[in-house]
């Protein structure tokens, strides 16, 4: 009994904690005072959607890592990323088989490394988020499903990032 109770507590911090962790440039090494952000290489031919990424992730960067200087050139880190694959299906159907919601799906390849020590920070090959969006509510592809998925990509990178500091 109170081991079950030991594991619900558990799970119960480990949320509470998840929920209100924010990316601080305080996580990064401390000789990480530079980053470049590279543009992002696409390769699903939709330049918008390669914009928008790397915009989010500059956003991030800036909001929550102000200490950290994002430059063009000879930067203390790198941030590489790749947008692999793109698709916008539908995801549910009513009762008269009417498409109510799509669901769009991003996967890409991410890359931080560490000019100065001549390694890989992180690295992931294949991360994938996606972004549902409810047609019958007004929403959009790209107001809706490619935010979403962005805002899940952008969480996922910096989480996975800074659980390898």
């Amino acid at each position: 009994m109170m081991n079950a109770f030991k594991t619900i507590l558990l799970f119960f911090s480990l949320a509470v904690l998840s929920s209100c962790y924010s990316f601080t440039a305080s996580t990064l090494p401390s000789h990480i005072k530079t980053i470049h952000i590279f543009e992002v290489e696409d390769k699903t031919l939709d330049p918008v959607l390669a914009n928008n990424l790397r915009a989010g992730v500059l956003e991030l960067f800036r909001k929550n890592a102000s200490s950290v200087r994002v430059i063009e050139e000879n930067a203390t880190a790198d941030f590489k990323m790749t947008l692999l694959s793109y698709s916008n299906k539908p995801d549910n159907y009513n009762a008269a088989d009417q498409v109510e919601t799509y669901r769009v799906s991003i996967r890409v390849s991410v890359s931080f490394y560490d000019n100065v020590k001549e390694r890989i920070i992180y690295e992931e090959k294949s991360l994938f988020a996606d972004g549902i969006y409810d047609v019958q509510a007004n929403e959009t592809e790209d107001r809706h499903g490619q935010v979403r998925a962005i805002e899940k990509l952008q969480d996922l990178i910096i989480t996975n990032a800074l659980a390898k500091w």
